[in-house]
């Protein structure tokens, strides 16, 4: 659990080494600009794996654009081969992705989201995981959803005194 929390708060600390004019870019990006945008995964692995942290920190900052069916990148790992806590962070980026206003796009609806999703259990996702996710994703999302900005840090200070050891 620390790897995949600390994890899913790094996997895109590499994209400190991808140009603005690209990362913030509102449109579609060009072959070569998602190319450069690609080599986040790179820089972010080089960086984790510097400090020293737990191993699955840097499976999840690695693996996280892998695919269950081996299409993803930078590796093209498939199935079993791609990290669990890359595999789990892959389905909670993708769903926090989908509803979330981006630059680029408005956020889509819940519905819209766990369709997409589903679409892609057996390609993009681990099924199984993707299938415990479905059982959780109603709850996790109405409750976030429903939530102002102070109780959502509440709910990330609880989780975080859940699994570390934390002084305050």
């Amino acid at each position: 659990m620390q790897g995949l929390i600390i994890g899913s708060f790094l996997h895109d600390v590499g994209k400190i080494g991808i140009p603005d004019a690209i990362l913030l870019k509102p449109g579609k990006h060009t072959p070569e600009e998602t190319q450069m945008m690609r080599t986040h995964v790179e820089h972010g692995e080089q960086i984790v794996k510097g400090a020293g942290w737990l191993p699955s920190v840097a499976a999840v900052v690695a693996a996280h654009h892998e695919k269950w069916d081996g299409q993803g990148y930078p590796r093209g790992l498939s199935g079993p081969a791609i990290p669990l806590e890359a595999r789990i962070f892959a389905i909670a980026d993708v769903f926090d992705a989908l509803c979330s206003k981006r630059p680029y796009k408005e956020p889509f609806s819940y519905e819209q989201a766990i369709a997409i999703l589903q679409e892609g259990a057996g390609s993009h996702f681990d099924p199984d995981l993707l299938a415990h996710f479905l059982d959780i994703a109603a709850s996790v999302y109405n409750t976030v959803s429903s939530m102002n900005e102070e109780q959502i840090r509440e709910l990330l200070r609880a989780t975080m005194t859940r699994h570390f050891v934390i002084n305050t």
